[in-house]
């Protein structure tokens, strides 16, 4: 699958180029942090493995002895594609079991959607893709993803220019997800996507994003309008938005904690790839630029939010959480010795 390099993983570019010239295999290992190209590409190898027969299991759908039975041969033939889509890793076995279904009937395809952000994936897993496997990160800028909706509207059988599929991404705020919604909206009523249509019938759900949100309150600036054109805007949830802050810092407390133990960064370690020098820069910046004791606080204080949240039903909640997140921007002004100007 891959002919000599220093690394036995794939990224996107390799990939295309992979699918550009018909030479995919038909066991793929597709994984990362970011949801929307694991998704993209699994839908992406769908249509290219056309298959007469789809079982996808989801999560805690997995069962081996289903996904084994289908991949086994059949008295109806035809070809049959198993896509498993999951946060966590089956038992090496069993995944074992089913590569070797594939690799005894070319007909057999096995795609499988791994969210890894949260966990670390073990070499000897990786090891049974023999080298098909495909990380995936976050757009690092607009061109990226600008690329990647195209892709999105090759699949629908749409044709857009880069001046519509940008106009919709800057609607959404640049949620690759809620424009890729829009786009497959398009296909579905048979609409042209064009900037007239775009504009007539395209909305945004917020004007602010939750990494947007995050990088004004960690990198202690005002973020009071852009949280209000959030909750205005209608478009977040606030349990989900809690939940992305943690998961966020427990990062970045990961590389911090490297770092007090080793004296060194390594991304790879840790995080188990390395990220875009933007990403990595500023994730090196908040994991050296505050304490032990105030990673501790920090977690303490989602926790306690999180409870309140909970726990007071008819709570203001837009107003719960601002007051919350100004008193945590204090916090962490405190921790650095700054005074706060935020009132």
């Amino acid at each position: 699958f891959r002919q000599g390099g220093k690394e036995d993983l794939m990224y996107r570019k390799e990939f295309d180029g992979l699918i550009a010239s018909g030479r995919v295999p038909n066991f793929v290992l597709l994984r990362g942090g970011d949801d929307f190209s694991n998704e993209l590409y699994a839908q992406r190898l769908k249509q290219i493995y056309a298959s007469e027969n789809f079982l996808s299991l989801y999560f805690l759908e997995y069962d081996f002895e289903q996904a084994r039975s289908f991949l086994e041969p059949s008295l109806f033939g035809g070809s049959n594609t198993l896509h498993i889509k999951t946060a966590s890793l089956i038992k090496k076995e069993e995944l074992r079991r089913l590569i070797a279904l594939c690799k005894a009937d070319a007909n057999n395809h096995l795609i499988y959607e791994l969210n890894d952000s949260e966990i670390s994936v073990s070499a000897d897993f990786i090891k049974e893709f023999e080298r098909n496997e495909v990380r995936f990160f976050k757009p690092s800028g607009v061109n990226e993803a600008i690329a990647l909706l195209a892709q999105k509207c090759e699949m629908c059988g749409l044709f857009a220019n880069t001046a519509v599929l940008s106009r919709i991404y800057a609607i959404h705020n640049e949620s690759l997800s809620l424009s890729a919604s829009e786009i497959e909206k398009f296909a579905s009523l048979g609409l042209e996507l064009s900037l007239q249509n775009v504009n007539l019938m395209v909305y945004g759900l917020s004007e602010v994003s939750y990494d947007e949100l995050f990088d004004k309150i960690f990198g202690l600036s005002d973020f009071r309008v852009d949280f209000y054109k959030m909750a205005l805007g209608g478009g977040y949830n606030e349990m989900e938005l809690i939940n992305y802050f943690y998961r966020l810092i427990y990062r970045i407390f990961r590389l911090h904690a490297y770092v007090k133990i080793n004296g060194r960064f390594d991304f790879k370690a840790v995080l188990g790839y390395l990220p875009p020098p933007s990403v990595a820069a500023q994730m090196q910046r908040y994991a050296t630029g505050f304490s032990t004791r105030t990673f501790y606080k920090i977690f303490a204080h989602l926790n306690d939010l999180e409870f309140e949240l909970k726990s007071e039903k008819n709570a203001a909640k837009d107003e719960l959480l601002l007051a919350s997140f100004l008193r945590l921007q204090r916090m962490l002004l405190s921790s650095l010795g700054q005074k706060a100007n935020i009132k």
